[in-house]
């Protein structure tokens, strides 16, 4: 009998305990809302929902189109379109809490999610770079997002962002510092790569496009994608850790890479290359169809100029066409040459 009093003392005191502990936070909650209902009311707090959800809608069909027109894959154009819908869901779903509820306090929690939600488009608005009309409406965006979140007493999402030492930049290696000349795998045009020592990135695609990117150590990160980046003769490689895909760059540091443009001497691996291969040769860019000129010389080195002037220069030892890391076998073809790549298999043939 004695035992079965102590537990049940016990156990009431523990459930008394616990009432003890939770009264301060239900008592604060009661605070807030009764301090935010004597500033606000239901009608104002509706005004800024339908302003955010007249403009995020306006923003999601801007940004759809501006992101399937520029020369990312589509893996990443799914990814950033998705973030936007993530938030314009978010937005949904409080207008549906909002509207089934008397009291507009009770949807704090849907607030905190949208919150959540904006606040990865906050991070990607201010990562990347994006047209300006595009920014000029997140900037407004941003200004009633905040608004609604001081209504329900969340904290506010910050304005500040950008490329250079934010998000755990620094640490590069020297050999990484530069100006680099690369080809989107997608499209074939040219991406231009601009990596600080303080680890600010910034990655500019052939259309004007620019995005914003950290490096630290040899880990390159945009927008969430992680890249490795290694040493390449006189250029970088990168190669993504999710899908492996590899994109090589050239460094204008010594005339653009391959070789130098001091040195007469064999010093690229070039040479020994037969006279069927000697002279100017056009082909087509397999990606975009754009035109390739090829100059071969006796020493071995080559110079490829594609269609929107970018010139790249490699070597050439024998048959094999070395370009940014990147091996081909060069085979007679009538009065041309073709180049097949050793990795891959794609071809092009070059006439005079």
């Amino acid at each position: 009998m004695k035992k079965g009093k102590f537990n049940l003392f016990a156990l009431a005191f523990l459930g008394l305990g616990l009432i003890t502990i939770a009264l301060p936070v239900f008592s604060f909650a009661q605070d807030d809302e009764s301090v935010y209902s004597r500033r606000y009311n239901r009608r104002d707090v509706g005004t800024i929902i339908t302003r955010l959800e007249q403009s995020s809608d306006t923003f999601r069909t801007d940004f759809n189109t501006y992101v399937r027109n520029r020369s990312v894959s589509n893996n990443d154009r799914s990814r950033l379109t998705r973030i936007v819908e993530s938030y314009e869901n978010a937005l949904d779903g409080l207008r549906r809490n909002f509207d089934n509820n008397d009291n507009w306090w009770r949807s704090r929690n849907n607030v905190q999610s949208v919150m959540d939600e904006a606040r990865q488009v906050n991070n990607m608005m201010n990562r990347l770079s994006f047209a300006r009309r595009l920014e000029r409406q997140w900037n407004q965006m941003r200004r009633d997002i905040n608004t609604l979140a001081e209504t329900y007493n969340l904290p506010r999402l910050d304005g500040t962002g950008g490329g250079n030492n934010n998000g755990g930049g620094g640490n590069v290696p020297s050999w990484a510092v530069g100006t680099f000349y690369g080809r989107n795998p997608q499209t074939g045009g040219t991406i231009t790569l601009d990596i600080n020592r303080n680890g600010g990135v910034q990655i500019t695609f052939e259309d004007g496009t620019t995005f914003r990117a950290t490096m630290n150590g040899t880990n390159l990160n945009n927008g969430g994608i992680t890249s490795r980046v290694t040493r390449l003769n006189n250029g970088i490689r990168t190669t993504r850790t999710d899908t492996g895909e590899r994109i090589d760059y050239f460094s204008q540091r010594s005339g653009g890479g391959g070789w130098n443009d001091d040195d007469d001497d064999n010093d690229g691996g070039g040479g020994n290359v037969p006279n069927w291969a000697l002279g100017r040769f056009y082909g087509r860019n397999p990606q975009t169809g754009g035109l390739i000129t090829m100059e071969i010389n006796r020493n071995g080195r080559v110079q490829i100029t594609f269609e929107d002037g970018t010139t790249f220069r490699a070597t050439m030892n024998g048959d094999r066409l070395t370009s940014g890391g990147v091996t081909s076998r060069v085979t007679r073809l009538n009065n041309g040459i073709r180049t097949t790549r050793l990795d891959n298999g794609e071809r092009i043939d070059y006439t005079r």
